[in-house]
């Protein structure tokens, strides 16, 4: 087995993007801690599989590869909730006595433990959601259950299961070109509030026909001043509903009633206009997009062109010329 950790400072206290390769399926098996897993080759040859994993407050996020097929069983503590979105698979799997595909949500997670046979060429992403943002995306006794039944293959909306893939891809890619990242709390807080809304977004609901849209009104305009406070580090999803004292689910219906947009889309808006300001005495376009935090800069040029009709650049260098 081969280690590579790449980590953003050698301090104990920030996280790192580790990757490791695997010849032997028990040593793999092993890797997610507290998944409690055990593997079982399937097919003649020697072993070889690969995890990248990340852990961010709360969050853990995976990217397991296999070059053959196994039978897996497993169990997560009660409370945590640990989505599979598979990114690559030679045939088809059966995951908890059901076809699975990659177009199909495996839901790890639930008292009775999972099983999941593989492919022979399988590549799977993971998220893992500790018991207190597990709630916070899917609360109990709000709307049910989130993913009723327990671990399993679960319906999901196509679109939110393609974006919380291109997502994962995303971070992972930014992440291993630019793991220095990982240092500022203001880009890794904007990375949890990014993958939480991905991750809601899987079974957003219809807002409740007898929610009041005045108190919605009242509920947003508290939130827009909480993030006008301080634009440069503004509260995390979790912040303004731990605020508020609202779900996420009720955050985000009552944003989308009032702006028409959700809560991550409405301080994206705002951190926008903020770095805009920024670039009019920013030494550079990165430091204004990390300053508001930005993690990913194709994201934020395009972002930027799309709001404003012109690259972050050329506001810069407009400014330069004063």
């Amino acid at each position: 087995m081969s280690h590579h950790p790449k980590s953003a400072s050698t301090g104990p206290a920030l996280p790192a993007l580790l990757d490791a390769a695997y010849a032997d399926v028990d040593e793999q098996a092993a890797a997610l801690n507290g998944w409690n897993q055990s593997y079982m080759q399937l097919c003649a040859g020697g072993f070889q599989g690969d995890i990248r994993q990340l852990d961010l407050d709360g969050v853990r996020v995976f990217r397991e590869g296999l070059k053959t097929s196994v039978y897996q069983t497993g169990s997560l503590a009660s409370g945590t909730l640990a989505l599979g979105v598979p990114l690559a698979s030679s045939g088809p799997g059966l995951f908890c006595g059901k076809p699975c595909g990659l177009d199909t949500l495996h839901v790890f997670s639930g008292s009775s433990g999972f099983e999941f046979r593989t492919a022979s060429e399988h590549v799977m992403l993971g998220v893992e959601l500790a018991p207190e943002l597990a709630h916070s995306v899917h609360p109990r006794g709000e709307d049910g259950p989130a993913f009723p039944g327990g671990a399993g293959i679960h319906r999901a909306d196509p679109v939110a299961l393609v974006e919380l893939r291109q997502f994962l891809v995303l971070l992972f890619e930014a992440l291993h070109f630019t793991p220095s990242l990982l240092a500022l709390p203001t880009l890794r807080a904007g990375m949890v509030d990014a993958l939480l809304e991905k991750v809601t977004a899987l079974h957003a609901q219809a807002a409740d026909a007898g929610e009041q849209p005045l108190g919605h009104w009242h509920m947003v305009r508290e939130a827009q001043r909480l993030v006008g406070d301080d634009l440069a580090q503004p509260p995390t999803i979790a912040e303004l509903c731990g605020h508020l004292g609202v779900s996420r689910r009720t955050l985000q219906s009552g944003f989308h009633r009032v702006l028409g947009i959700s809560p991550l889309s409405y301080l994206r808006v705002a951190r926008l206009g903020a770095a805009r300001k920024s670039l009019k005495s920013a030494a550079s376009v990165t430091d204004a997009a990390t300053q508001h935090g930005f993690w990913h800069f194709g994201h934020f040029a395009k972002d930027y062109q799309d709001m404003f009709g012109e690259l972050p650049s050329q506001t810069l260098r407009r400014h330069r010329g004063h």
